[in-house]
């Protein structure tokens, strides 16, 4: 992707303002929509719980449930790449069905799904090769051009596949054919839209956000863990500070070495500000897939897009506000 770039900090979140405020617009012609990211949310959840309680298991009791909350765990994750990827494709199709003035439900979503099963797994299977090389990328022992470049390609990838789900759910097409789709879209891309194509919309924007919420829960986790350190209960007892920390590091803490620690405090902060992570990831994941969807749309099916959205679709697509002129809110088909 030749115009391939990362928004700035601050376009970041003006991006997902925008998207936040536009994207009900959308959402409202179709409240189907919004069913397939409910899944997605509560399925985030639930593998969240199901890790932190795993954690639980393993503190308070030795009769095996922990080793079976963890295989557990594992299952779900590596079941996740494949369930969050139908429900994308149900996410697109419903969009693209939208935007072409058909009204389409849920269970007409699954049934179009369940055609695109060979594309699914292999969106899974590529998306679990970007979660690895995401994590070496996060390796510290790997040099610097090697952490470039692995993030050059997760980067570039998250843009692919979000230009790979239309390509699927719209034209049913495999994967060698969808990346032609993809070419195609990028030849095509009207003049008023080239500014925007390739931008990785809402680039880790979830990151970014939760960084600092991250931060004060495990402070308030610590504070609590160390206050009220005998009121939890004792599996979770870590001993004192002044058995885990340097002396120097004590000089600077307002606690003395024979205070008592108990992380279950800061075990149950991680995990509330996990759980909200993961659902707002959903929610921001299922944004770039209604974008991508429509710009997707767009691009090469613009002849088949309902007279009531073109309008609106072109300022959606650049990101601008209701009061900016378009130079052609006409919507041509690609020639």
């Amino acid at each position: 992707m030749d115009r391939f770039r990362r928004p700035g900090l601050q376009e970041r979140f003006t991006q997902l303002a925008y998207l936040l405020k536009h994207t009900v617009t959308i959402v409202g012609r179709d409240a189907d929509i919004i069913r397939p990211l409910v899944r997605m949310a509560i399925y985030a959840a639930v593998l969240v719980t199901v890790f932190f309680a795993m954690i639980w298991a393993y503190a308070v009791d030795s009769d095996g449930t922990g080793t079976l909350l963890l295989l557990l765990a594992v299952i779900l994750f590596i079941y996740k790449f494949f369930y969050y990827n139908r429900q994308e494709l149900a996410v697109s199709w419903l969009v693209a069905e939208t935007a072409f003035g058909r009204d389409r439900s849920v269970t007409d979503a699954a049934a179009h799904v369940a055609t695109l099963r060979g594309q699914a797994r292999i969106l899974a299977l590529l998306d679990m090769g970007a979660a690895w090389i995401a994590s070496r990328k996060n390796n510290n022992k790997s040099g610097l051009l090697t952490n470039l470049l692995l993030s050059a390609i997760t980067e570039g990838w998250d843009l692919v596949n979000h230009f790979l789900l239309p390509a699927f759910a719209i034209d049913n097409v495999g994967f060698r054919d969808a990346m032609g789709k993809i070419r195609a879209a990028r030849d095509n891309v009207p003049e008023t839209l080239m500014g925007v194509f390739g931008i990785d919309i809402l680039g880790r924007v979830v990151v970014t956000i939760f960084a600092p919420i991250y931060t004060l829960l495990a402070l308030a986790g610590v504070a609590l863990g160390t206050w009220l350190a005998g009121v939890f209960p004792q599996a979770f007892h870590a001993g004192q500070f002044g058995d885990m920390l340097p002396p120097e590091a004590l000089e600077w803490l307002p606690i003395s070495a024979t205070s008592e620690f108990n992380w279950l405090p800061l075990l149950v902060a991680i995990f509330l500000g996990k759980v909200v992570a993961a659902v707002f990831e959903r929610a921001v994941t299922t944004l770039k897939v209604i974008y991508f969807t429509l710009f997707y749309a767009r691009t090469l099916h613009a002849g088949s897009l309902s007279e009531d959205i073109r309008g609106e679709l072109e300022r959606y697509l650049r990101l601008e506000g209701e009061d900016a002129e378009s130079p052609d809110d006409g919507v041509t088909a690609p020639g």
